[in-house]
């Protein structure tokens, strides 16, 4: 079964790659006027050379990780993001010359000109990270829990791209916040071991907070040996929720393992062996925000999740939206539970951010 669907999803994957490609191809040989056989071989290959440097990045990536490494999964992965331009470029110089039956090579590089252009705002943008203010109202909550502030963090993606530095400007950004207690959403790692993950998870040991900080895992701790993720973690002072509920001031403080919750029935089984309370305020961490109506059922009260990103780049936040029914980002209500999606304060595969913000959501509980 998963080999047929690992051919299933490289076939897809490699089609998806050739038609993209073709339709770049098309336009920049049509764009740069390229006529001669060498000049078409040349830009065919270095097209299909980039196309696969992010997964060649990535094999390499898994197994080694260095000076060398990194900057060839950064520049790959960046390539990546503007390709994603180039291609909208090429699609809408196809569609003009399409409409004047004429070629127009200066509109063309007008369009590959504001290609890269974006690209390089995504590129600088995804480098800030703000600070996200939300405010809930729970049912039931205690008179203690009235003003108090938990800060959200997910997918900061430690590894070959955002390392122990971006790791310590996380950290050093949410001790700066007045706050109780810090939940930690998943995808801290990016899958792979190659780095040293224990020295990726020692900043996290420096943050602060007076109720604790509590992490779940997410899709890609799930890619390696996911418990060698918990050891680095636990071992930086981090208390881990795996399928756990625990109390905290007469709140209910449920994580679940991506793994376990990414199955449906898996999924409301744990949170049937929880008896939760319906009198007492309860906030779910979970990665991914799908089965909402499993967790509305259970009696949760807030939803907490992340890994969609947002989509990341514009324009696929709509793509987002439609996966995930419209809960990929944001605090929103799903009937008798609120659901609140984060766009995640790292980033995965490109380097960019454009249309959407890496961000640290602090809740603030009214």
């Amino acid at each position: 079964m998963r080999i047929g669907r690992f051919t299933i999803f490289i076939t897809t994957l490699l089609l998806f790659l050739y038609i993209t490609n073709l339709v770049v191809y098309e336009a920049l040989a049509s764009i740069f006027g390229l006529t001669t056989q060498l000049q078409l071989f040349l830009l065919g290959l270095g097209l299909g050379v980039l196309s696969g440097s992010f997964i060649v990045a990535s094999i390499v990536g898994s197994y080694f990780y260095n000076w060398g490494t990194r900057v060839y999964y950064t520049l790959s992965a960046v390539w990546i993001g503007f390709f994603a331009y180039l291609f909208f470029a090429s699609v809408l110089y196809g569609i003009s010359v399409g409409i004047t039956g004429a070629l127009m090579p200066q509109v063309g590089m007008a369009l590959i000109g504001l290609a890269v252009a974006v690209s390089i705002y995504g590129v600088l943008h995804a480098r800030k990270i703000y600070i996200k203010e939300v405010k809930v109202a729970l049912p039931n909550l205690p008179a203690q829990w009235k003003g108090r502030k938990a800060v959200w963090v997910s997918d900061l993606h430690l590894g070959q791209l955002h390392g122990p530095l971006f790791a310590k400007r996380v950290v050093d950004m949410i001790n700066t916040l007045p706050h109780d207690v810090v939940f930690i959403g998943g995808d801290l790692y990016d899958g792979t071991g190659a780095p040293d993950i224990e020295e990726l998870a020692q900043p996290l040991g420096k943050c602060k907070a007076p109720l604790g900080v509590y992490y779940i895992t997410g899709n890609h701790e799930e890619y390696g040996d996911s418990e060698r993720f918990l050891k680095a973690i636990r071992a930086a002072g981090i208390r881990t929720l795996i399928d756990e509920m625990v109390a905290i001031d007469e709140l209910q403080l449920i994580g679940v393992d991506y793994r376990n919750a990414s199955n449906t029935g898996a999924f409301e089984k744990i949170l049937a062996g929880f008896s939760i309370d319906s009198g007492k305020p309860s906030i779910l961490l979970k990665h991914e925000p799908k089965d909402l109506a499993v967790a509305e059922k259970a009696g949760i009260s807030l939803q907490i999740s992340g890994h969609t990103h947002r989509g990341q780049q514009w324009p696929f936040e709509y793509i987002a939206r439609l996966v995930y029914k419209g809960y990929a980002y944001g605090l929103k209500r799903f009937k008798n539970m609120q659901v609140c999606v984060s766009s995640g304060t790292g980033t995965w595969g490109p380097p960019l951010r454009v249309g959407t913000n890496c961000e640290i959501v602090v809740f603030t509980f009214v």
